[in-house]
């Protein structure tokens, strides 16, 4: 099934890969070999666990966008176009990252990662609040 909620994940799937790949591709002036200790003891697999910290954040962000969708179906759509434009900016800035200087790619990676974690912290205090509100109002229809 290809749903816009697939897609999106999909999208936000290759842009972590993305800026994963050609982060793990260009190493940065004070950086050791995979595998090896850095200055901060930071290694390759850490890096591999943020990913994967990421990758698992993401996935979840889009199992509350369809709680939402159940719960509050305007505001899921709101959240979901937001979403699915944040997806498509940064489809288009993985395609041209590689011909961005460092810092510009550091800042935009730092920019879309905020951007990513806020919107998903608020589609968590959407389901929180839609939840909450079904409790006061002694709702008693069960969630869709």
């Amino acid at each position: 099934m290809n749903t816009p909620l697939n897609r999106s994940l999909r999208g936000g799937i290759l842009f972590l890969i993305a800026l994963g790949g050609v982060a793990c591709q260009t190493p940065k002036p004070g950086t050791a070999p995979a595998g090896k200790p850095t200055a901060t003891g930071a290694t390759q697999s850490e890096e591999e666990r943020l990913k994967q910290r990421e990758l698992a954040q993401l996935t979840l962000c889009q199992e509350q966008m369809g709680a939402l969708r159940k719960i509050t179906p305007k505001q899921h759509q709101q959240y979901q176009q937001a979403f699915d434009g944040l997806m498509q900016g940064a489809a288009q800035y993985a395609r041209v990252r590689v011909q961005v200087n460092e810092n510009t790619q550091e800042t935009m990676d730092a920019l879309y990662r905020y951007k990513i974690n806020y919107l998903c912290a608020n589609v968590s205090q959407a389901v929180l609040t839609g939840l909450a509100e079904r409790v006061e109002l002694g709702k008693e229809e069960p969630v869709k």
